[in-house]
């Protein structure tokens, strides 16, 4: 362990001409990775469009939660004097004794004499008014391409549901597996099919197994609303809309995909938890702080509560969104849609869901 801390110390403290080739500038990510200094990560960093901030967002997450065995190897480096591609393979410890991995094309950009991490390596797809990107690896660009129509029937749908609109510059990016999508979004994200966060691209995955166009229509759908709701609202850095009410709208709205199995099964959690095992909404809110274990609670109470403000009032959910983004307090909130509390809000809502 001494040995680790020299070795990452000496890294960090190495100069920016220590980036000088490719290899040398994975061996800095992963001695920033492994210290969890996100000011060094951020150093190593170029690109353009999202991924600046979705770059900036992974080496906050690195700030949080340090990835001391984590492994940085490049292959297949492909450079000229301005740029390269690569394939960049990440190993470490999501959960402590279970080794995670990631493989995917990425690009760098050299500045001066070093070189930047520029994210991973994407191809452009014609999808206007919405931009459309594929990870540039085997045979997805081209799966993907077929994508493009469902990028407005996926905006329709929120429209119709939440009378909103999708930001016309709207990206999403298509990837070919959970793990490859939650390694570009932060180390300690567990495998997931969809992400969106303000400020960054909507991410999905193509698996090209089961339902695609309902599969894809699914997770857009879902997606698209964050998107939308976040624009909405204007959230961003002090102005923010709780977890579980986000992923309420958009499970109500990406419910129109679902299998009726998966419909009968949500019905059934939601009355369950409302009955005897609901969690106190206050600690769903805020997604870093909810343990892996009590996902399940935010999705399920989410729509629940989304379906209990919607029998009220079509627009009362989006209502109660902007007044948290508004007023950052879950009190005043409440009164917004016409309830004395927040404590009575949940706990009205608690009653006509379990009582369904």
């Amino acid at each position: 362990m001494r040995l680790l801390a020299v070795t990452v110390a000496a890294l960090l403290s190495m100069p920016a001409h220590a980036q000088a080739t490719p290899e040398a500038l994975a061996q800095q990510l992963q001695a920033a990775a492994r210290a969890g200094n996100a000011a060094a990560y951020r150093g190593l960093l170029g690109g353009s469009g999202t991924f600046v901030t979705e770059s900036a967002n992974f080496a906050a997450d690195l700030g949080r939660v340090a990835q001391p065995s984590v492994t940085y190897t490049l292959s297949d480096v492909k450079a000229d004097a301005a740029q390269a591609t690569a394939r960049l393979t990440l190993t470490w410890q999501r959960v402590a004794g279970q080794t995670s991995r990631a493989s995917f094309p990425v690009r760098l950009e050299r500045r001066g004499e070093v070189w930047r991490y520029a994210g991973e390596d994407l191809r452009v797809l014609p999808a206007a008014p919405y931009a459309l990107y594929a990870l540039n690896d085997g045979t997805l660009p081209e799966r993907a391409a077929a994508l493009a129509p469902l990028l407005g029937q996926a905006a329709t749908r929120v429209r119709e549901v939440l009378a909103v609109e999708v930001p016309p510059a709207a990206t999403v990016k298509v990837y070919p597996d959970m793990a490859t999508l939650s390694a570009s979004v932060n180390l300690t994200l567990q495998p997931v099919g969809g992400w969106n966060e303000p400020g960054e691209a909507i991410k999905l995955i193509l698996s090209g197994a089961g339902a695609v166009e309902a599969d894809t229509l699914r997770l857009l759908s879902h997606e698209f609303t964050h998107l939308s709701v976040s624009a909405a609202v204007q959230e961003g850095a002090g102005r923010r809309v709780p977890w579980w009410l986000h992923e309420g709208l958009a499970d109500d709205v990406s419910r129109a995909y679902w299998t009726p199995q998966a419909v009968s099964a949500r019905q059934e959690r939601i009355r369950d938890y409302a009955a005897s095992d609901w969690v106190p909404l206050a600690e769903l809110a805020d997604f870093p702080a909810v343990p892996e274990n009590r996902w399940r609670y935010v999705y399920a109470q989410g729509l629940g509560m989304v379906e209990f403000l919607s029998a009220r009032s079509v627009g009362a959910p989006l209502a109660l969104a902007r007044a948290f983004a508004d007023t950052g307090d879950a009190d005043r909130a409440a009164r917004a849609v016409g309830f004395a509390s927040f404590s009575a809000l949940e706990t009205q809502a608690r009653t006509w869901l379990a009582a369904r």
